[in-house]
């Protein structure tokens, strides 16, 4: 898919995201660009359903025109992408919510087997394999939003106080470290990820 001479098309597995940015004082090509990949499934001979297709609108602060729908695909208020669930309004509060329940469940598993006679050490380990792995994908996504931040702190601190884990836990230094293996993925020109990310800035220090 060809915009201004660019490739626009991400392509993960059997789930393809197109991004169209529409200007204040530029066309809107969202219905061209999408009728570009249909014409590339039907040439590489692959179905594309627009019926299991939806449309998330991301809009400026202030922007509410209603636009129409492109090729009958529904529009929505979020939409999952490679597990990290945005919204329209650039909030992740149903992501991090989401998540929680995730980690509620988890816990339950963790008080059952405490309950059976684990140690403290081998609930420490569960807690961070089962509930820490599950809030912090993608959290180098979400961690732009201190209020969800501040959420899940307050769900760390609960867990703490509780005997989940023997020591707390600050979600803000998970986050740098995310934040860091990130940056240094972007300097290693063997990693997987290189060519998705910004370059690196010359005069950054690590």
């Amino acid at each position: 898919v060809d915009i201004d001479g660019e490739n626009a098309l991400f392509k993960y597995a059997d789930d393809s995201n197109i991004i169209v940015p529409v200007w204040s004082e530029g066309p809107d090509t969202s219905t061209d660009t999408v009728g570009q990949f249909l014409s590339w499934s039907d040439n590489n001979f692959m179905i594309c359903n627009p019926g299991k297709c939806k449309e998330l609108i991301i809009r400026k602060k202030g922007y509410n025109d209603q636009l129409d729908n492109v090729y009958n695909i529904p529009q929505c208020k979020e939409l999952p992408i490679l597990g990290t669930t945005f919204q329209d309004n650039l909030k992740f509060t149903s992501h991090v919510r989401g998540k929680l329940v995730k980690a509620n469940k988890c816990l339950y598993v963790v008080r059952t087997l405490r309950a059976e006679g684990y140690s403290q050490c081998e609930i420490d380990y569960l807690f961070k394999t089962l509930v820490i792995s599950t809030i912090t994908f993608g959290l180098s996504v979400y961690g732009s939003s201190p209020a969800e931040l501040n959420t899940l702190q307050r769900f760390f601190d609960r867990c703490f106080k509780r005997k989940y884990i023997s020591e707390p836990v600050n979600i803000r230094y998970l986050l740098e470290i995310q934040d860091r293996n990130i940056f240094k993925a972007s300097v290693n020109q063997k990693s997987a990820i290189v060519d998705l990310i910004p370059r690196k800035n010359p005069q950054a220090t690590l």
